[in-house]
């Protein structure tokens, strides 16, 4: 009696878990058609990463000599440098007042940049050079082409004091 009655037990369970694997089989089908609404919206947040992904392309650019310039000194003796830069969109163009070794005021020009992305470098950066009265800052997250031009281009200017 009692193997006839471990082996029902068996026998059932064996069914058990038959019909557990063939429900999860059936349930993962309505899943793939959830999935492509949530991948979807991501797909926008990952646009901009493609944007960033030809950036070695133009990093090399960079490389080249920035073309800094002088401005006038104003009369209290504080200098007005300039300096530019190849950024992610185009030339990005710093001015600088220095007074003595000091970084007094950073201005950051790049029309052509991105939107959101390279405009917060050229919205942050400025104000954290000030700051550190360097350029050894670093880098605005998802903006390193821009802030690196903005870096570059305050190095330019400074080495025409």
């Amino acid at each position: 009696m009692k193997k006839i009655s471990l082996v029902l037990v068996l026998a059932l369970m064996l069914f058990s878990f038959a019909a557990c694997s063939s429900n999860e089989a059936a349930a993962p089908a309505p899943a793939p058609a959830e999935e492509p609404a949530p991948a979807e919206e991501p797909a926008p947040a990952e646009e901009p990463a493609p944007a960033e992904e030809p950036a070695p392309a133009e990093e090399p650019a960079p490389a080249e000599e920035p073309a800094p310039a002088e401005e006038p000194a104003p009369a209290d003796g504080a200098a007005t440098l300039t300096g530019t830069a190849k950024g992610f969109g185009g030339d990005v163009t710093v001015t600088l007042t220095v007074n003595g070794d000091d970084i007094t005021a950073v201005e950051a020009v790049g029309a052509d940049e991105t939107p959101g992305m390279g405009s917060l470098a050229i919205e942050q950066l400025p104000a954290l050079i000030i700051e550190a009265d360097s350029a050894e800052v670093e880098a605005v997250s998802g903006a390193t082409i821009t802030s690196n031009a903005i870096i570059e281009a305050v190095n330019a200017a400074l080495a025409t004091k």
